[in-house]
C-alpha cells in the first residue's frame, strides 16, 4: 500500500514538474521576433528588467502586443504556443521552399492556423473514440477491469443526473448528453496540457457550434415529440381559454426570441470562462518567465544568456487546480442546461410520470 502511495505521489510531482517546465519553456524569450513578439532579432540585445515592477509591466506589455498584432490569437485571445502552431510554423516554410515570398509564407501560416480549433477538437474526438472502443472490447460482467469501473462510475453518475430531469426519457437522450459533457470537459482540460490548447476558448469555431448543435437537437426533439402543431402550440404558451389565446399573440414571439437566445447564452458562458482561464494561465507563465529574468539579472546575467535555458517561476501552478474545477463546472453547466432545454420540449406528462 505504501509503495502504491509513493508511486502516486511521484507521478503527481512528475506531472506538475512537466507542466512547469513545458509551459514556462513556451513563454521563454526566443530568437525569432515573428514567433511570439517576445524574442529578439539576431544580433540585438534583450535587456532584462531591473525591478519587479518593470518585469510585470514588460510581461503585460508583451501580452498586449500579442493580442494586438494577432501573432497568436487569430480571434482566440492570448495563448501560449501549442503543438499545432509549432507544426505549422516549421512545416510551411519547408514545403514552400526558401525561395518563397515571406508574405506568402505568413499568409499560408495564418490560413492553416485558422484550423487550430478544428485540429484540437478532432484530436479530442480521436482520443474519446479510441478510449471507449478499447473499454467496449474488454467489458466483463464479472471481475471488471479498473478502466471499466471508472467508465461505469462516470456514466452511471451522468445517467442518474439525466434521469432526475428527464425521467424515463433519460435513456433516449443520455448518449448525446453524455458525449456532449465528456467532449466539452476534455476540450476544457486540453489547455492545461503542455503545448495543448482548449478549443472551447474560441467562440465562433467551437462554443457557438456546440450551442447551435444543441439548439437544433432540441428543436428536432420538440417537433418529433409533439408534432409540428404541438411544437407551435408550445411556443404559444399552450392556451386553452379565449383570454389565453389573445395573450398567445404576445407570448409566441417572446418564446421564439427566448429560444433563439438559448444557444447564444450557452456559447457565451462556456467561451467566456474558458477564454479567461487560458488567458490567466498564459499571463502567469509570462510573468514567471519575466521575473526569472529579473532575478538572474541581479546576479549579473544582463545578456539573458542563462535565462534562455531556465524555466520561469511557476506562478501558474496554483491556478491549475482552480481551472480544473472551473472547467468541470462549465462542462456540467452546459450539459445540465441542454438537458433542461430538452425536458421543456417534451410533453409535460413525462414529468408527472417521472415523479
Amino acid at each position: 500500500m505504501q509503495t502504491r502511495d509513493r508511486r502516486t505521489t511521484t507521478t503527481v510531482l512528475a506531472l506538475l514538474l512537466t507542466l512547469v517546465l513545458a509551459s514556462a519553456a513556451a513563454a521563454t524569450p526566443g530568437q525569432d521576433a515573428h514567433d511570439r513578439g517576445h524574442g529578439q532579432a539576431a544580433g540585438e540585445e534583450h535587456p532584462l528588467p531591473e525591478t519587479p515592477e518593470d518585469a510585470a509591466e514588460e510581461a503585460l506589455a508583451h501580452a498586449h502586443d500579442d493580442h494586438a498584432e494577432g501573432h497568436d490569437d487569430h480571434g482566440g485571445g492570448f495563448h501560449l504556443d501549442n503543438i499545432y502552431k509549432l507544426l505549422v510554423k516549421n512545416l510551411v516554410p519547408v514545403f514552400m521552399g526558401d525561395a518563397a515570398d515571406p508574405k506568402a509564407v505568413k499568409k499560408t501560416e495564418e490560413a492553416l492556423y485558422a484550423w487550430r480549433e478544428v485540429f484540437f477538437s478532432f484530436l479530442v474526438i480521436i482520443i474519446m473514440a479510441a478510449f471507449f472502443i478499447s473499454v467496449g472490447r474488454s467489458l466483463r460482467e464479472r471481475d471488471p477491469t479498473r478502466k471499466q469501473m471508472f467508465v461505469e462510475t462516470i456514466l452511471g453518475g451522468l445517467y442518474g443526473m439525466f434521469e432526475q430531469i428527464l425521467g424515463k426519457d433519460a435513456r433516449r437522450f443520455a448518449p448525446y448528453l453524455g458525449t456532449l459533457f465528456i467532449f466539452i470537459l476534455l476540450n476544457n482540460w486540453s489547455g492545461l496540457i503542455p503545448l495543448g490548447f482548449s478549443s472551447t476558448s474560441s467562440l465562433a469555431n467551437t462554443t457557438l457550434g456546440l450551442g447551435l448543435m444543441t439548439f437544433l437537437y432540441v428543436q428536432y426533439t420538440g417537433i418529433r415529440a409533439n408534432g409540428l402543431g404541438g411544437y407551435l402550440y408550445h411556443f404559444a404558451g399552450q392556451p386553452k381559454s379565449p383570454v389565453e389565446w389573445v395573450f398567445a399573440i404576445i407570448i409566441f414571439p417572446l418564446e421564439v426570441v427566448g429560444e433563439i437566445i438559448k444557444p447564444i447564452s450557452l456559447s457565451l458562458r462556456l467561451f467566456g470562462n474558458i477564454y479567461g482561464e487560458e488567458t490567466l494561465i498564459a499571463v502567469m507563465v509570462m510573468l514567471g518567465a519575466q521575473f526569472m529574468g529579473f532575478l538572474l539579472g541581479q546576479f549579473g546575467d544582463t545578456g539573458g544568456t542563462v535565462a534562455g535555458f531556465l524555466p520561469g517561476i511557476p506562478f501558474q501552478v496554483p491556478f491549475y487546480f482552480l481551472v480544473l474545477i472551473a472547467s468541470t463546472v462549465q462542462a456540467l453547466v452546459f450539459t445540465l442546461l441542454s438537458t433542461v432545454y430538452i425536458s421543456l420540449m417534451l410533453p409535460h406528462d413525462h414529468e408527472e410520470e417521472a415523479h
